[in-house]
């Protein structure tokens, strides 16, 4: 007997770069890993600047509209607005999505500063739609059982945190000038790109942040314009950022995030040292938690048994199951996807809604408001 197909909802892709592709593939594997989804998606429109590109991909999707032009885009029947544009664009594109009546899902920063990131989680929550920011790293199986341990008092009280983030990927001087090295375009470098995940992982787990402490490095000032080209252009965001943060409760810790560093091409990891133990995460091993439990002297490894904590999803809805993994990228941006289309599907206010892409960019402004008065400590919340 046939089972009854699974509710199928359109999404309209804004920005179809390497993110956008990702985004893509990621709504298409959901039926591979999930046999019986809850909802499924297909992109039935993109909207980019260069229509006529990346044919073969596109017709992988099923061959979508690809338009130029924002009326177009708006005129196809859509479920989901999901953006992936460079920073500089997320406003605009946001608050048009927002006065179309459409659920948003957004790249993560929210805007390229705090005043666009404000505009647009004040016009989001005047209407009530639903939204979603992605913040892909709140569903590595590791760390839904570090809040799990956490919250459940596995850790005791928490002392003090390290999070970090290594890319290698502009350590080369001759890699040529992109939008996410202009601020004029990205609004920050390494802190921006990498940091802005941490941020809102120091928030999910161990709760608000009240003061910042930042530096930031440009260690490659100049790059060419071009691959190839003699002329070089002037890099004015950072390569490198160590931010120390105070927490509630006294707690503090600190967030350090690289694009320099030679060798790593995706090496991120949080700890969390507490009065009665100890968590860590790496995130190139998403699903094995390290945890000390003080009371028993001994380090214990892999799935624990902690409930899932309140508000959350079981994981097992939302990440695929080791014979459809997919790998730790796109399993993480597939269950940031499939909850955003649940959702909507369900009318279900997201935990990842703009306001806590807002909360997580009131961070990162806040660091950089301190990296550039050398280092001075900054409160929360900002003016």
């Amino acid at each position: 007997m046939e089972t009854e197909s699974p509710p199928l909802l359109n999404i309209g892709l804004i920005g179809f770069g390497f993110i956008g592709k990702l985004h893509a593939k990621a709504y298409q594997s959901i039926p591979f890993a999930f046999p019986t989804p809850k909802v499924t998606a297909r992109i039935s429109t993109v909207l980019r600047q260069h229509p006529g590109a990346d044919s073969a991909f596109l017709q992988v999707l099923g061959t979508p509209q690809v338009t130029n032009q924002g009326d177009e885009f708006y005129a196809q029947p859509l479920d989901g607005v999901d953006i992936c544009s460079p920073n500089l664009f997320h406003r605009e594109q946001a608050l048009e999505a927002i006065h179309q009546g459409k659920p948003v899902y957004c790249e993560k920063p929210l805007g390229r500063n705090l005043q666009d990131a404000r505009e647009i989680a004040t016009a989001a929550a005047k209407t009530g739609l639903i939204t979603h920011t992605a913040f892909m790293m709140r569903y590595v199986p590791a760390v839904q059982q570090m809040k799990a341990i956490i919250e459940n008092g596995g850790i005791g009280q928490p002392f003090h945190f390290r999070a970090y983030t290594n890319h290698g990927s502009y350590v080369d001087p001759l890699r040529p000038m992109s939008w996410r090295l202009r601020h004029a375009i990205a609004g920050g470098g390494a802190l921006a790109d990498l940091g802005i995940h941490l941020m809102d992982l120091t928030r999910f787990l161990l709760g608000e942040v009240v003061w910042v402490q930042c530096q930031t490095r440009t260690f490659i000032p100049q790059r060419p314009i071009s691959v190839g080209s003699a002329q070089m252009e002037t890099v004015d965001v950072d390569d490198w950022s160590l931010c120390q943060l105070g927490l509630e409760k006294d707690v503090c810790g600190t967030i350090e995030v690289s694009r320099v560093a030679a060798g790593s091409s995706e090496e991120s990891g949080i700890e969390v040292n507490g009065s009665l133990g100890s968590v860590r995460v790496n995130f190139e091993q998403p699903d094995q938690l390290y945890y000390f439990d003080v009371r028993h002297k001994q380090w214990r490894h892999g799935k624990l048994d902690f409930p899932t904590p309140a508000g959350l999803q079981p994981l097992e809805t939302l990440w695929p199951p080791s014979k459809q993994s997919m790998g730790y990228m796109l399993n993480a941006h597939l269950a940031c996807c499939y909850d955003f289309l649940q959702c909507v599907y369900e009318q279900r206010v997201s935990a990842l809604n703009f306001a806590t892409a807002l909360a997580a960019q009131e961070i990162l402004e806040a660091a950089y408001v301190s990296a550039a008065s050398g280092g001075q400590r900054i409160h929360l919340p900002l003016p």
